[in-house]
């Protein structure tokens, strides 16, 4: 999943997207309105950290923007702990999703993040099995056949867009704009590569599932039984 942070303060900014990073998110970075209205337009984002006092102005101007094109990406609004209450009431009535003073408590803000981009279907649901693979989306975890399993941010990231379209195909450009943040580098081979990577790995874990490469498109993933036939 891919989180974008507007917040002109680098050394509030920096520690919060390598936290998010860590726990297998990815994570863009702007400092201005102007920015995040450029980063929103070209990218899918499923929750975006919010500062409400940007350089060139209100970043409710943001928020006002989402909703009125019926957007429904989450959003938590921030400000300076000496905020009024007023401020955080109308940033709620506004549509932001939730509201968190600065500094930010990491664990609290972690565990609202994930309570934010948990669907409504999968509410009762944060576990996904596919064959004896099991995608923990709360906990960004993986295992296989009950053990779990070491894996990378990267990998993680293109496995949940894998897993969350059983069946179906992942465009190319669907996995480069979800799993590669701005300050990526990314090589003409890199998705190539990651998929053999994720492939490898989940061979050597003996998971029953299969990624078909569909030629000129993207990928699929199946339980192994249903790729065979």
């Amino acid at each position: 999943m891919r989180l974008l942070i507007v917040e002109d303060e680098q050394v509030f900014a920096e520690p919060v997207s390598r936290v998010l990073r860590k726990a297998g998110y990815t994570v863009d970075i702007v400092d201005c309105l102007d920015d995040a209205n450029s980063a929103i337009a070209v990218c899918d984002y499923n929750l975006i950290l919010l500062d409400r006092h940007l350089p060139d102005g209100d970043g409710l101007d943001v928020l006002r923007a989402l909703r009125r094109a019926k957007s429904g990406i989450s959003v938590i609004l921030m400000s300076a702990e000496m905020r009024s209450v007023h401020e955080r009431i109308v940033g709620l009535e506004e549509g932001a999703d939730d509201y968190m003073t600065k500094p930010l408590d990491i664990s609290e803000l972690l565990a609202r993040v994930r309570a934010l981009l948990r669907r409504p279907q999968e509410l009762a649901r944060s576990e996904v099995l596919v064959g004896n693979l099991c995608l923990n989306t709360e906990t960004r975890s993986v295992s296989i056949d009950g053990a779990p399993v070491s894996i990378s941010r990267r990998e993680l990231g293109l496995l949940e867009h894998l897993v969350r379209a059983e069946g179906r195909v992942v465009l190319r450009d669907q996995i480069e704009q979800r799993t590669y943040g701005f300050d990526d580098e990314i090589s003409i081979n890199a998705i190539e590569v990651a998929i053999h990577r994720l492939r490898r790995r989940l061979e050597q874990h003996g998971a029953a599932v299969s990624i078909q490469t569909v030629r000129g498109l993207g990928y699929m993933l199946h339980a192994r039984e249903m790729a065979d036939v």
